[in-house]
């Protein structure tokens, strides 16, 4: 499995805010963006839908940005992960049609790989995901992020 760009971002976008000193000081876009060489235009579909979702905070106008809006310890991965991602559905016996789909053990298998994938990346919070604080901080202010989340 693996996960989207858009996901990817998303994730990225909260880490750097959970490990930001002050979590309610407004966070530029832009700057989330060079530190990762992220398109803007990018990270800001991924930030409104962060928004949509509750995990962030945004604030339009002069003086706003983004900032978590709840602590890192209640944000699971597994969560983030199932309400961004949309190709979940590990296989499509649709398109085509498979001539086997009725008989086919190949689909329910990979449905249990995916809950247990799922299910592990709900055993993590952005907590924990950002626990080695001072390591992710020291790469992320000295512009040391060429290879970081590669």
């Amino acid at each position: 499995m693996q996960l989207t760009k858009y996901t990817d971002y998303a994730l990225r976008v909260l880490m750097y805010l959970a490990i930001q000193e002050d979590r309610t000081e407004k966070i530029q876009i832009q700057t989330i963006a060079d530190k990762f060489g992220i398109p803007k235009n990018h990270l800001i579909k991924v930030v409104h839908r962060l928004g949509q979702e509750g995990f962030i905070s945004t604030v339009k106008g002069k003086g706003g940005g983004i900032f978590l809006c709840r602590a890192p310890s209640t944000i699971s991965v597994g969560q983030v992960v199932r309400r961004l991602e949309t190709t979940l559905n590990p296989v499509n016996c649709d398109e085509p049609v498979c001539c086997i789909k009725e008989v086919c053990m190949l689909k329910p298998a990979l449905y249990a790989a995916m809950e247990a994938f799922l299910s592990t990346l709900d055993n993590y919070t952005l907590a924990d995901i950002t626990q080695n604080e001072q390591n992710l901080v020291n790469l992320l202010h000295t512009g040391g992020t060429e290879n970081f989340f590669k």
